[in-house]
């Protein structure tokens, strides 16, 4: 396999631009507060200015990665960091947050032609040899995001830079995507020809209405105390899902273009990958939980809150750069991945069910966790994308960030929903405790997944 000269400098770049996705939202988090009083917002509009972000990037990140296949991954790279700097600056300067809401929706389109084209580009630039360097580099970005992201915040809105406080947030994407884009423009060739010059627009609205019919329900489910309808909607996107994919069956058949081949989905290990990458994903609760527990019953505040959560981002951090040095075969790594994860979090909830505030133990846990989602991460990420040709890297790309992406907002509403339903019945501490537990618990349905892609893959 010939491979690209620069090929290092520009994954250098490729990360530093993925990055972006994941820091923007834990920062946001943090700068949430300050949005509040800048703005007079409600509690409503402040969900918003999350959740928009998060949808947008779920509902439209396969069709980014289908624009990398049909016109260039380095192309659809760039057109994403221009859209998601020149986003960030109008997010910056927002003259109410109605507007600020609107400015995060194209951030998170920044964000869906950003993050597919980062793996399909290691199968495109590494040989098979590399790519398991490259693809634990790219993951350890997601441990450093969420570390960097409440760090970050902290510094950023406890700083007077002149008039501005929360608007820093949105600014400090500025440098990055200025360094990125010519970084990529310096180091990254342009060699992968053109499979067609249309998309499969019809395709891409349907699998958007069924994305979107499927995540607001599980955001705003809890706000309109999970009335009926709030199912019926559940159940009209994965009809919706269906359609799509029968849709996409019959443009295969007449050889027109389609924005994502059905054959990825009923590719038995590939699904399987899916599945384990949804669960492992449902650790965003943990974010939900933790600094909510943190802030509101042992009442730290927000710099503490996310010095608090250091053990667990840092382990993530590590442990996709660890991974890359572990010479074991597949099956074995996802179920140590998996294993970590699920004595992180059982012990972390043994922990505080003894023990109210958080201790050398708990770190000691959440560390074990953490390194455990560092494993799985980058182990899931190279098994999907080996298992495709080439040619669909791009849509597989995206498949598996829509796996992520999914797995984080029903991981979180799980999750964050048992945690709040719990407080009134038995207190916060025993609340947050059956909570994170149950994030361990949940890896058990990765642990059966992984021994039918053992059976399959070995």
């Amino acid at each position: 396999m010939r491979t690209s000269p620069k090929r290092w400098q520009a994954l250098n770049f490729l990360i530093a631009g993925a990055f972006l996705s994941p820091l923007d939202y834990f920062i946001v988090n943090m700068a949430l507060p300050s949005i509040k009083k800048a703005f007079s917002a409600s509690d409503h509009q402040l969900q918003m200015v999350i959740a928009i972000y998060g949808l947008t990037y779920a509902a439209l990140v396969v069709c980014g990665g289908r624009l990398g296949d049909i016109y260039s991954r380095k192309k659809v790279f760039i057109s994403g960091l221009y859209t998601f700097l020149f986003s960030s600056l109008a997010c910056a300067f927002s003259p109410d947050v109605t507007w600020l809401i609107i400015f995060r929706l194209f951030q998170g389109i920044g964000a869906s032609l950003l993050a597919p084209q980062v793996l399909a580009s290691i199968k495109d630039l590494f040989s098979s040899q590399e790519q398991p360097k490259a693809v634990s580099l790219f993951s350890s970005v997601f441990g450093l995001a969420s570390v960097a992201g409440q760090l970050l915040g902290g510094v950023l809105l406890s700083m007077h830079w002149g008039n501005f406080s929360w608007e820093m947030v949105f600014l400090v994407n500025v440098p990055i995507t200025v360094i990125c884009i010519l970084g990529i423009h310096f180091t990254m060739s342009d060699s992968n020809k053109k499979e067609q010059t249309s998309i499969d627009f019809k395709g891409a609205l349907l699998l958007i209405l069924a994305l979107l019919m499927l995540i607001c329900p599980l955001i705003f489910g809890q706000k309109f105390e999970w009335a009926w309808w709030i199912f019926g909607i559940i159940l009209s996107g994965i009809l919706l899902l269906i359609s799509f994919l029968k849709y996409e069956k019959k443009l295969l058949l007449k050889n027109r273009p389609i924005l994502t081949d059905p054959a990825l989905l009923q590719h038995t290990p590939f699904a399987l990958s899916l599945i384990i990458i949804f669960f492992y994903n449902f650790t965003a609760g943990l974010f939900i939980c933790y600094p909510y527990y943190l802030q509101q019953f042992l009442h730290q505040d927000s710099m503490q809150t996310g010095l608090a959560i250091i053990p667990y981002g840092l382990a993530f951090f590590l442990g996709p750069l660890v991974t890359s040095k572990i010479k074991l075969k597949t099956p074995k790594m996802i179920y140590l991945g998996l294993g970590l994860l699920i004595t992180g979090f059982v012990m972390s909830a043994v922990i505080f069910y003894f023990q109210q505030k958080p201790s050398i133990l708990t770190h000691i846990a959440l560390f074990i966790a953490g390194f455990g989602h560092g494993v799985i991460m980058p182990v899931m990420m190279r098994t999907a994308i080996s298992l495709v040709s080439k040619d669909k890297a791009g849509q597989a790309s995206g498949l598996v960030s829509i796996g992520i992406q999914i797995g984080s907002v029903t991981g979180g509403v799980i999750i964050g929903t048992l945690f709040f339903n719990l407080i009134p019945v038995f207190g916060f501490t025993k609340a947050f405790v059956v909570a994170i537990g149950m994030i361990g618990i949940f890896q058990l349905i990765g642990i059966g997944a992984g021994r039918r892609l053992r059976k399959i893959i070995d």
